[in-house]
Parts: C-alpha cells; structure tokens; sequence
C-alpha cells in the first residue's frame, strides 16, 4: 500500500466520521435516540454552571427519570429555588415517546436560554425552567418507524405504552407505574407555578400546526381561571400570531366535522393537566398536528415554550399574587364538584380555517369514504363549547378515615405530601360511611383496570371500629383537593373507579339452601312487613316467583344474617 493510499484512507474515515458526529438537530426529520438525547443535555451540563441534569427517580424499565434545570443563581435544589422568589416553569416530553416534536424543541429551547448572548437567556434573571427530557423511558427505546401510521415524520420515534404496555397519560391518579410515582413525587417537591406537556395529535385535520389545551377553566381553581382566561391565554395566542405561528384550541370536534363545532378537552386528574390543576398550578398540554412536517411541528412547539416562558417572566409578581389567592380558596373551599358535564347552552364563536369534510369513493373499500379535502379549505366562524358545569358535589369534611390496610394509599399520600396522622388506639368513631348503590364497570380493561363509573351511592351514619395505626387525614391542607378527587368515591378518577376497593363490592358470606330454607320460613313466620313484601314481589315479579333461589336470597339478604357491610366503601369522613 502507497503513502499515498493510506492516507486516502485515513481522510475517509475522518470524514466517515463527522459525518457521524453531526448532531441530530441539525439532522432534518430526525429525533434523538434515548442516549443521544441524554448525552446531549449533559453535555450541557458540563458546558454551563447555570444549567445541571438530575437523576430524579426511577421508571419501570430501570432507567432512570431526569430532569435538566435551567437557574441563573445556580441553585438547584427544589428548597432553594422556591426560595429564590423566581416562577418556576416545568416542561415534561416525550409521554408518548412517538409524539417526539417536544423532545427536540425542549432541547433546542435549552441551548438557546443558556446563549448568553440571546434576549432568552434574560429570561432566566425571573424564571426558573425543568425539563423532562423524556419521561417515558421504556416508550423512547421501543423505537421503530411504523408505530403512527398517521404522523407525517420523524422518520423513527418511540412508541407509546411504557415498559409495562400502560399510557402514562392515564396513570397521574392511579400511579400503576415507577414513572407516575417519580412523577408525583418531584411534582410536588418543586411545586411549579406553569405546567406544560408536550404532545402530538391526528384526529381531524385542518390548517394550524399547534393546538393548546389549556386547563379547563370551571374546574381549575376560580382565582387561577380569571387570571388564565382573563389575560394569560389571550398574551400567548396573541404571541404566536406575532411569530406568524397561529394557533388554536385543541380541536375537539363534536362531531367528526369541526364545522359543527368544537368543545373544550375535560382533561380530569388521570391525565397530567388535570393531576397539576389538583395543586393550583395552571397547565398546558400542546398538540401539533401529526398531518404537519416534524421540523414544522418542532418549531411551532418551541415557539410556544419561548412565549410560555416570556409571559411568565414578565409576569412573575403577578402570578406570584394569583397563587397565593388560589391557594387560600381552596383551603376555605367547602363544596367541590366531582364530576362534570358539558353545558350546551354556553357557546361563542371561534374564527377557525379548515378543510371541507366530505365524501369520495374509495376503490379499495368499494365504498364511499369521509375525508377533509385540502383543495377545498374554509375559513368562517364556527361554535366554540368552552364551559362545562358540575353534576356531582360534595360537602367537604373535616377528616377521612383511611384503615391501615391500604398501604398503597398511604404510598401515594406520601407522594403527594398529604399530611396525616395516625390513630393513637383502637376507638369507635362516629362516621359517614358510604354504601355503593349502582356501579358501571367495563367488559374489557383500560389502562390495566375495569374503570368504574355512573358510581351511584348511599350516606349513612355508622359507629366504626378503627384500630391503632389506622390513617387521619384533615382537610385543612393545601392538598385538599387530591384528597377530594381522589377519596370520593363518585369522582371520575377518585381511587374507587381505578379499582382499588373492589373487594368491598364482593359478598364474602353465603348459605346453602338446603340449610337455610327452615331458617326462611322462621324469619318470614316472625317478620309481618317482610312477609308481606316478599309475598307481593312473588305476585308482581314472575321471574322471581320461579326463581327458588331468588326468593332465598331476598329473606337472606332482608335479615340479620346477611353481613352488613356488602358494598360498604371502606374510606370513612368524620364531620
């Protein structure tokens, strides 16, 4: 081999290798691999004191979670930041990891806030900024490229269950998962005052790259939804318009038309909007448009950061004010709403440009089909849902009884800093015991449970037997409200719908009929109004007259030797 020869050789894999080295942002249509992505924040890490990655708790693939502070003052710690006076903005990415548009504008948004030299980086003299640079650890490294099949790029991505198959935007409440308990836990120990999730979404198609759901305002905190409602929302919209990035509303239709009108997305505390409102912290969820180019989607996603993070710094008296407000409302609060439904009769108008939903033939299906036909755009006004009012309330105790037994309850107490104390000796207790009086429950799983719902229930007051050791928790703290949602029972995500008391909707004790026929005609013998109801349910009820079974079950259950405790929810409120 000639001099000459080798050192051919040598530049080709010199220039094999930059090639290589090139960063994948600079790389179009592309997202970052879960290392790439990691070694990335970390160098920056290493490249600025201002900025340090953290390892904050595990995921259920045995990696772990983290999270990339960004703070002026070098403080990095949860105490000295809450301390420092500065609003604290937390963006979380990569929930579902094939929705990776806010992976790579997060970490494109992080260079530029550490620049010294950009009008950002000013930014960081008020607000403190946390990104999680993925959160579904065990989703990013499902990689593939065939997982969304609707999605216009990147050209690979992760998928969307995490390790164990589970939507995380489903598991904020029930916390099936090591990546909602890291979750829950480092949420509530940096307590931030903006919350935004970063995502993408399909569904209906139109002409806007970035939608927003905003917390929806009735059941956020009042204080929190005048100041969202009342100027913050208007300033962001009113910013993207200024970067010439329009965007609107999540596009909820209420049909598959968005002409016939949109409503407001009722995110409840599963997902992670809903969990943050839960804690007077005012949350975002972006949505680009997965029929939109990823590069598109990345830029229009941190645009909307940028501003996020604008407004928030030049308002941080201001928000500063509007928490501590909110948060002295909710502790006074006495009635909380459990459920909601969408009021009708409350409609504006939003101005929206679309695509004409109609039909063509489909060869392949033999059939016609409904599509949004991007030759034939609109652009009129078109009804907005926006309010939605509560169904179901309650008044609030001053303590709930929790027996020790649940364990998994106290975890996420713990979680979530819900103070409690514990029964010092064994004592009756005079309570409000709930009894399940109807449940819905699926025939098949979501999310790893059978969801109940239409959850219908009866008061009574009861002298309970408690032991030492079992849980108290007061109202009179500022988590009121994920004691509320998540102890009442009829709440759409309380901790009763996710399945965690079903074996109090189970009889345990029976009887045989042989053996207890005798005994049913003792107790109908000495019981005249028993005798008599059962008497017209036999001349009423055909199927139970022919049922021998039925008519021993109805004296069973009408006597003392039925346990009384069947369907008796075990979570108790003393007054």
């Amino acid at each position: 081999m000639s001099e000459y020869t080798f050192i051919a050789i040598i530049e080709i894999f010199s220039l094999l290798s930059n090639l290589g080295s090139i960063k994948p942002a600079e790389k179009s249509n592309y997202t970052y691999t879960y290392n790439e992505l990691i070694s990335e924040y970390e160098d920056l890490d290493r490249e600025y004191s201002n900025a340090k990655l953290l390892e904050v708790g595990p995921s259920d693939i045995g990696k772990p979670i983290h999270l990339f502070v960004l703070s002026n003052e070098e403080k990095f710690s949860p105490e000295e930041v809450k301390n420092s006076g500065k609003r604290i903005v937390f963006i979380n990415n990569g929930i579902h990891p094939g929705e990776a548009c806010g992976i790579n504008a997060s970490l494109d948004l992080a260079k530029k806030l550490l620049h010294k030299k950009t009008e950002l980086n000013k930014m960081l003299d008020s607000v403190v900024v946390l990104i999680v640079p993925v959160y579904n650890v065990g989703g990013i490294l499902k990689r593939n490229k065939y997982s969304r099949v609707s999605q216009n790029g990147p050209k690979e991505y992760g998928f969307r269950g995490n390790a164990k198959n589970l939507d995380l935007n489903r598991d904020f409440i029930k916390c099936d998962t090591k990546n909602a308990k890291t979750f829950n836990k480092i949420f509530r120990e940096w307590d931030p005052d903006i919350f935004v999730d970063t995502h993408t979404t399909n569904g209906s198609d139109h002409s806007y790259t970035l939608t927003l759901i905003a917390t929806q305002k009735d059941k956020l905190n009042p204080v929190l939804s005048e100041f969202l409602y009342g100027d913050m929302l208007g300033s962001l919209y009113n910013g993207m318009e200024h970067r010439d990035k329009t965007m609107i509303p999540y596009v909820y239709p209420l049909s598959k038309d968005p002409a016939d009108g949109i409503k407001a997305f009722l995110e409840t505390p599963r997902y992670s909007s809903g969990y943050t409102a839960l804690f007077d912290c005012i949350g975002f969820i972006t949505e680009a448009h997965s029929y939109k180019p990823f590069d598109d989607r990345v830029e229009h996603t941190k645009a909307f950061l940028e501003e996020l993070i604008i407004y928030t710094a030049s308002n941080n008296s201001k928000i500063k004010e509007v928490r501590e407000k909110a948060r002295a409302h909710t502790v006074a609060q006495r009635m909380f709403p459990l459920q909601w439904t969408l009021d009708s009769t409350k409609v504006s108008q939003l101005n929206f440009k679309g695509y004409t939903y109609q039909n063509r033939y489909s060869d392949l299906l033999e059939d016609s089909i409904r599509y949004y036909d991007r030759e034939s755009p609109f652009e009129k006004e078109i009804d907005y849902y926006l309010t939605y009012k509560s169904k179901v309330e309650v008044t609030l105790p001053s303590v709930y009884i929790i027996p020790q037994a649940y364990e998994n309850i106290v975890e996420l107490l713990d979680l979530n800093q819900i103070n409690y104390e514990r029964l010092e000796k064994d004592e009756r207790i005079n309570v409000e015991a709930y009894y399940i009086e109807n449940i819905k429950s699926p025939k098949r799983p979501y999310e790893g449970h059978f969801l109940h719902s239409q959850i219908e229930v009866r008061k009574q007051n009861e002298s309970i037997q408690f032991y030492q050791g079992d849980i108290l928790v007061s109202t009179n703290q500022l988590g009121v409200r994920y004691i509320v949602e998540t102890l009442e029972p009829q709440s759409d995500d309380s901790f009763l719908a996710w399945n965690f008391y079903d074996s109090h909707l189970q009889q345990k004790e029976w009887f045989s009929d042989f053996s207890f026929e005798p005994k049913a005609k003792e107790i109908l013998a000495t019981n005249d109004s028993l005798r008599t109801a059962f008497n017209l349910k036999k001349e009423e009820d055909k199927a139970f007259r022919e049922s021998a079974f039925a008519q021993l079950y109805y004296i069973y259950k009408n006597s003392k030797y039925y346990e009384p405790t069947v369907n008796r929810y075990p979570i108790y409120r003393f007054r």
